[in-house]
């Protein structure tokens, strides 16, 4: 149908590239090694980033959890931060960082670590309140409830948190790596170079690419983890 619609319509390659011309684009990046070295990039840049983002959020949803001042004083302002756009950081990012590795990764834990923080403390809030309370009839300490009650508990809203903010710190990168270009060149580099080109199936092959890679890290990382810490937990049979 998308062939058949090309050249019924017969607009031009740069308008609406046929799927031949994706074909041949992907052809290309895959034999000079753009794209495999691109996901590597981009790969290594998410790790690192999102290993930030998820202490750190984890850490604040904890807090805010925990501690009710804590909850009033930051918990709407995360809100907020959380709707921030992941691109707006990027003007803040160059002006602290300049145009470097650190800027592209400060533009991804910002886009992502609020968003974490808020689902993690969100997530917390929905462990019954009887738990807390058991583990205080039989005696255990503040220590022993946090370590033996508590953090088992709060398992299955990790697995989930830790879901959800691969999705925030993904698209966040992608959006960073759009904006700032470095010497090492990942996914969203290309998609700026085949912007600036006019080559419209380079722009849909790399966004293809960076859908594709998402849903292969979710269905075959996340998603079947979430599901086994669930099972564990009876959250779902």
């Amino acid at each position: 149908m998308w062939e058949t619609a090309y050249r019924t319509i017969g607009w031009r390659s740069f308008v609406f590239p046929a799927p031949s011309h994706l074909l041949t684009s992907l052809t290309d990046l895959l034999r000079d090694g753009s794209l495999i070295g691109g996901v590597g990039v981009s790969s290594l840049r998410l790790l690192i980033a999102f290993a930030i983002s998820l202490a750190t959020g984890a850490l604040f949803g904890i807090l805010m959890w925990s501690v009710k001042w804590i909850d009033e004083l930051l918990g709407s302002m995360f809100v907020g931060l959380q709707t921030i756009p992941s691109v707006c950081w990027v003007p803040l990012a160059i002006l602290t960082f300049r145009i470097s590795e650190s800027a592209i990764l400060f533009v991804t834990v910002m886009g992502s670590v609020f968003g974490i923080a808020v689902a993690f403390r969100d997530g917390l809030r929905s462990i019954p309140p009887i738990y807390r309370r058991a583990g205080q009839m039989l005696g255990a300490g503040r220590a022993s409830l946090l370590i033996h009650v508590m953090a088992p508990a709060s398992l299955p809203v990790f697995a989930s948190t830790l879901r959800q903010g691969f999705g925030f710190a993904w698209r966040s990168l992608l959006g960073g790596e759009l904006l700032i270009y470095v010497s090492s060149k990942g996914l969203g580099y290309y998609l700026h170079t085949g912007r600036e080109f006019g080559d419209v199936a380079q722009v849909v092959v790399v966004m293809m690419a960076m859908v594709c890679i998402g849903i292969l890290v979710d269905r075959m990382g996340f998603a079947p983890l979430e599901r086994a810490v669930h099972r564990r937990f009876g959250v779902i049979t």
